[in-house]
C-alpha cells in the first residue's frame, strides 16, 4: 500500500522542542484512545458535502499530551474505487519521498498488511524514527471503499523518547462519484504537550508544517494514482475538522 503509509508518515505534527524527557502515561493513552474512538465512528457514513479550501485541522490538548487531527480530500477522476484501492495496495511500499528513508511490507494477509518505515522529520532539528503500521483495507461496497493505518511501534533513533510522536494513525474514505473516485483522509497523531511558554510561538509552527505536509502526501497520492490508474486528478479540495 502506497498513499495511505506515506499520509501516515508525513502528518506527525509536532514542532521538535527542547530535548526534555517526556513520558507518555497511561492516563494520556487513555485519552488519545478515547478520542480516536469518538473521532472515527463516522467513517462509513456517507458525506454528500465536499468542503473547498486547504487541508484543515487542530491540535487537541489532552493530559500530558497534544492530539493533532487533520483532514484533506481529493478527487481523482475517471476511475473506479476497486482500480484506486488496488492501485494502493500493491506492491504496498509508499512512494519516494524525502520523509521516507527505508520501506518495505514485514507481512500481508489478505488487505491486511504490516509495514515498516525509518522516517525523518526535519524542522528545527532532524529527528528519525523507525516505526511500524497495521494497514488494513476494507470494501464495503463497488461504490465505498475504506482503510486505515494504526501505528503499532515508534521507536526514535538512538534510543531517546522526547516525546516529539507517539502514536500516528490515518484513516482514509474511497467513493465513487459518477466515473470518478472521491479519496478522503484523515490523520490523528499524538505528542508531548506544547509547554505554555513557547506555545504563542510553537502553534503556528505546528499548523503550517501540519498544512504542508498534508498538501504535499496528497499531491504523491495524486501523482502516484495518475501513473497507476486511468484517467486524470482534480484540484484538492477539502473538509475542515468538527
Amino acid at each position: 500500500m502506497r498513499g495511505p503509509l506515506v499520509l501516515a508518515a508525513m502528518l506527525s505534527t509536532s514542532v521538535p522542542l527542547p530535548a526534555v524527557a517526556n513520558e507518555l502515561t497511561p492516563s494520556t493513552v487513555t485519552e488519545w484512545n478515547r478520542y480516536v474512538g469518538r473521532a472515527t465512528s463516522h467513517l462509513h457514513e456517507c458525506r454528500s458535502i465536499c468542503c473547498h479550501g486547504s487541508p484543515d485541522g487542530r491540535a487537541i490538548d489532552i493530559a500530558g499530551g497534544t492530539i493533532h487531527h487533520w483532514r484533506g480530500s481529493t478527487v481523482v477522476r475517471h476511475v473506479t474505487v476497486d482500480q484506486v484501492v488496488n492501485a494502493l495496495m500493491n506492491p504496498g511500499t509508499p512512494p519516494p519521498q524525502d520523509d521516507v528513508l527505508e520501506s518495505r511490507v514485514l507481512s500481508r494477509n489478505g488487505n491486511a498488511l504490516r509495514i515498516y518505515l525509518k522516517l525523518v522529520r526535519r524542522t528545527i532539528i532532524s529527528v528519525v524514527y523507525d516505526t511500524e503500521h497495521d494497514v488494513v483495507f476494507e470494501r464495503h461496497s463497488r461504490a465505498l471503499a475504506t482503510s486505515r493505518s494504526i501505528s503499532t511501534k515508534i521507536a526514535e533513533e538512538g534510543g531517546a523518547d522526547r516525546g516529539f510522536l507517539w502514536r500516528l494513525n490515518s484513516y482514509w474514505r474511497y467513493s465513487q462519484m459518477g466515473s470518478d473516485v472521491r479519496i478522503d483522509l484523515e490523520s490523528i497523531s499524538l505528542s508531548r504537550d506544547v509547554p505554555w511558554f513557547v506555545r504563542s510561538m510553537a502553534e503556528p509552527v505546528i499548523s503550517r508544517i501540519a498544512r504542508e505536509s498534508m498538501t504535499r502526501t496528497l499531491s504523491s497520492v495524486r501523482s502516484y494514482l495518475e501513473k497507476s490508474a486511468p484517467g486524470s486528478v482534480d484540484a484538492t479540495p477539502s473538509c475542515s475538522t468538527s
